[in-house]
């Protein structure tokens, strides 16, 4: 195994056993596609996607000792960069070649709008294939690798997806009720651990952030992909109709977050407070 970089801080032996434990992953440990594509599928089941530190002003820290401590060990989840970063370290670990990117989001937004590169993506390089590789995106996260350079739907264990290169940059799309819809864009230009520091403080400190001003989460199940913002519960199948619920009162957020999110939530009064100051 080489899990040697310059740029980023190498997982440990134990660290790397925390891991699989963490996501259930019990095959075999090698620089495999099979390998890659069983963690992909299993990080996004085991760690959800949350932004509870933002949202109540904790600092968000993506040294490899604070992602292992958060995500493994604490039972909590996160935002992009301390999945992505996590994931990468993992990868890295077992022999796997990473480069760490940053994609421009373009989901559902108006017309001309342009936002700065502040998503983080990995390309793993294997067997001279390239792959998109990506367990930070929340509600829609891919649960597969995307092949680089293959411009046609691309199936997944649940919605396809397609990779569209155009000069160098290439936009990922979801297809949604028959319907493509973008999802962001990426060069190939690598990202080091400083740059995501700087986009992820502004995402944890601005005023106006999402991550802020909103209580955000999700996890993919294999059925099902499930997503909370603030009190509204949304619960997609992966072959049926979409569930909506209002949840009435911060407790009932705080069980959903437990009991369907899977997290152990920290400073439960101070949720509480925030949720009543900003939602009921």
């Amino acid at each position: 195994m080489n899990d040697t970089s310059p740029f980023f801080s190498p997982i440990s032996p134990d660290g790397l056993a925390s891991y699989l434990d963490r996501i259930g992953y019990e095959g075999d440990v090698a620089t495999s596609l099979s390998c890659l594509e069983a963690l992909h599928l299993l990080h996004p089941q085991a760690i959800p996607f949350e932004n509870i530190n933002p949202y109540l002003g904790l600092p968000v820290r993506l040294d490899q000792g604070s992602l292992m401590k958060k995500l493994i060990t604490q039972g909590r989840g996160g935002y992009c960069f301390e999945h992505n970063l996590l994931f990468g370290a993992v990868l890295r670990k077992i022999g796997f070649k990473v480069r760490s990117l940053a994609a421009r989001v373009l989901w559902q937004l108006p017309a001309g709008k342009i936002m700065p590169r502040d998503h983080m993506v990995l390309m793993v390089s294997l067997h001279a294939e390239r792959y998109l590789v990506d367990v930070g995106w929340g509600g829609n996260t891919l649960t597969k690798p995307l092949l680089l350079g293959n411009d046609q739907m691309q199936a997944t264990p649940h919605e396809p997806f397609k990779l569209q290169n155009c000069d160098g940059i290439y936009t990922l799309s979801i297809q949604l009720n028959g319907e493509w819809e973008p999802m962001h864009q990426f060069g190939l230009e690598e990202y080091l651990l400083p740059d995501y520091e700087v986009i992820s403080w502004y995402l944890n400190q601005h005023p106006d952030s999402l991550f802020v001003n909103h209580l955000m989460a999700a996890r993919t199940t294999k059925s099902e992909r499930l997503a909370l913002k603030d009190d509204q519960f949304t619960i997609h199948p992966t072959n049926g109709v979409t569930e909506k619920k209002r949840l009435g009162t911060p407790g009932e957020v705080l069980d959903v977050l437990q009991d369907r999110f899977g997290i152990r939530i920290p400073e439960k009064k101070a949720l509480i407070d925030r949720l009543r100051q900003r939602v009921f």
